[in-house]
């Protein structure tokens, strides 16, 4: 699991470069695995969020020394992930938790490179959740690695490592059974491949 950010963004001149940074990863070019539909924004709570209301909410909740935070999220080989979106969600209400903040995040899916990413913008400021007051969103070298062991654990890694050592078991079974004679199975594939090295675009 790849999870590392590409910048923040503060000072004058942060909402019109939200606003091109959106723009870019709504309309980048597709491949041809992609739809329009795989592109929407979409938020904690909604599929398809409009690219006006995700600047405006998240630049509502700007700090004075971060407007927002961008991530790249990317599961590694041996993590497949079937729904992107629910993936994203897991993980960013894991840093939620992490945090004690409400967070307000919006995020797009990309299958536009051999490596599937979503691509996160955090802004810089969130509500407490004992107190209710804004406070700034810090990101540090810990957070990131807690990212990328909730995205682990949020992928069919897990399930796919049990599945087949449940058929090695399965098999060692029907070997003894058969009085030592034993078939080798290949490990079950995950749905999903994706690597956790590099090509991701900008």
């Amino acid at each position: 699991m790849i999870a590392k950010g590409s910048g923040y963004v503060r000072g004058s001149g942060a909402r019109g470069r939200l606003v091109a940074h959106l723009k870019y990863i709504e309309h980048r070019t597709m491949s041809e695995r992609e739809t329009r539909d795989d592109r929407r924004i979409f938020s904690p709570d909604e599929d398809v969020v409009h690219r006006g209301d995700a600047v405006a909410d998240i630049m509502d909740h700007e700090h004075r020394n971060v407007a927002y935070h961008k991530i790249i999220l990317s599961p590694g080989q041996d993590e497949s992930v079937t729904d992107w979106r629910a993936w994203t969600r897991e993980i960013m209400h894991d840093l939620e938790e992490r945090q004690g903040k409400e967070l307000h995040w919006y995020a797009v899916h990309h299958d536009n490179t051999d490596h599937q990413h979503v691509h996160v913008v955090l802004a810089g400021e969130g509500e407490n959740r004992e107190t209710s007051k804004p406070e700034q969103v810090r990101l540090y070298a810990p957070d990131y690695q807690f990212l990328r062991e909730r995205g682990r654990e949020h992928s069919g890694h897990e399930q796919e490592r049990e599945v087949n050592a449940w058929v090695h078991e399965a098999d060692e079974r029907d070997a003894q059974e058969l009085g030592g004679r034993h078939e080798e199975r290949a490990p079950l594939e995950p749905a999903y491949h994706a690597s956790g090295r590099g090509d991701f675009d900008r």
